[in-house]
């Protein structure tokens, strides 16, 4: 594929991967990965431990420079987005030792909003007002006043979106947020997920090992082992695409013996119905 300038590529895709490859030390992470998302997409990234999720999510919002290609977002590349870095909301894999401080479930979600504050300024009324808003949208209005450590692993990440979610971004990216949530949370929190997806029109980027309820909210999918296997919507995946890597085509041959065929989108699925407006693919 040609490269195309950055400016080229601002109307096409929120994001574009072209062409990276990415080590830590020499330790071989990405190699020759593809990938476009259309604004209002909702894109789940699966695959293996140690495959490159994180990485990959780590590029989008900038922290990292691939050693090749280029990762553009919102027309520039990721790594000199200057002020456009706000339209980005990130909750990074969550770590138990965030929560061991004494702040409200409020207090975490205005965390968001200092970028665009500035350090050491006092938050105003309207600011207080829309991250309660925020938190409703989340169903966590009522947590506020509570210390984040005395909540549920499911209701602290929920909190962990609303902060992320306060500075009104554009692109919302999400590494592996379910892990740790008993299955109750994580049907929930894939739920409100898709209908707040879908009503603030944001493009999503999550990385997840939950195929069981990825596969519902997603409009597309990519397999990630060091490389792009697969890259696609969702009722088209098939056992062949996933046996790349191993633990999905695991879960597809276990779709296939008790449910009689590949994982696929039902017509009666909630709010993460596909779209056919679903955007570049």
């Amino acid at each position: 594929m040609t490269a195309q300038p950055a400016s080229q590529l601002e109307e096409d895709y929120v994001v574009h991967v072209e062409d990276v490859d990415f080590s830590w030390q020499d330790h071989l992470v990405l190699k020759d990965c593809d990938l476009q998302v259309g604004q209002g997409v909702f894109l789940g990234l699966i695959g293996p431990n140690g495959g490159g999720k994180s990485t990959l999510l780590r590029l989008i919002l900038g922290e990292l420079a691939p050693e090749h290609g280029q990762v553009v977002v919102f027309g520039r590349e990721a790594r000199r987005l200057g002020p456009l870095r706000r339209w980005i909301g990130y909750v990074p894999q969550r770590e138990r030792s965030e929560f061991n401080f004494p702040a409200t479930a409020l207090d975490t979600v205005l965390m968001g909003t200092f970028p665009s504050l500035g350090w050491g300024r006092r938050v105003h009324q309207s600011q207080r007002k829309h991250a309660l808003h925020t938190m409703d949208l989340l169903g966590i209005s009522n947590l506020a006043p509570k210390p984040l450590r005395q909540l549920s692993g499911g209701q602290q990440q929920r909190v962990l979106v609303a902060r992320a979610l306060v500075a009104n971004p554009r692109l919302l990216l999400l590494d592996e947020p379910t892990v740790g949530m008993d299955v109750g949370a994580q049907e929930a929190f894939f739920e409100r997920l898709g209908e707040l997806q879908q009503h603030l029109r944001l493009t999503v980027i999550m990385s997840t090992h939950d195929m069981e309820h990825i596969r519902f909210v997603a409009d597309s999918l990519a397999c990630i082992d060091h490389t792009i296997h697969w890259h696609g919507r969702t009722e088209a995946l098939t056992g062949e695409d996933l046996e790349a890597v191993c633990e999905l085509g695991a879960y597809h041959r276990h779709v296939e013996t008790y449910h009689g065929g590949a994982p696929s989108i039902p017509p009666e699925a909630g709010a993460g119905n596909l779209r056919t407006d679903i955007g570049h693919d």
